[in-house]
């Protein structure tokens, strides 16, 4: 039972801090325009609009090709991954492990 009592009040809680963050947020937003309206009513307003909005929100298609789709999302910028750098690390790993771990005056002892 006080397992249960926790997990209620630790929801409340939660569900209170994340209503905070929100209002919060809409009340340090600045709004460009002649809206006066701000803290709680904005929020409320900006909420119930947003769920109107995405209600009968149909996404449109986009027809493309393969080519004029890696062409629109070309990098200039390297990869996350670089051959390079990577063969670099590999042969570093590589002589590692070539390499005894322990030195050889100390394999024989047995404090070691």
């Amino acid at each position: 039972m006080v397992d249960m009592v926790t997990f209620v009040v630790w929801l409340v809680v939660t569900l209170l801090l994340a209503g905070a963050v929100f209002l919060v947020a809409s009340v340090m937003e600045r709004r460009e325009g002649d809206d006066d309206v701000r803290g709680a009513r904005a929020f409320l307003r900006d909420f119930r609009g947003g769920l109107r909005r995405h209600r009968g929100a149909v996404p449109k298609s986009v027809d493309t090709d393969m080519d004029d789709f890696f062409a629109a999302n070309v990098e200039d910028a390297p990869g996350y991954v670089d051959a390079e750098e990577l063969t670099d690390v590999l042969h570093r790993a590589q002589g590692r492990v070539r390499l005894p771990h322990h030195p050889p005056s100390a394999v024989g002892r047995a404090d070691a």
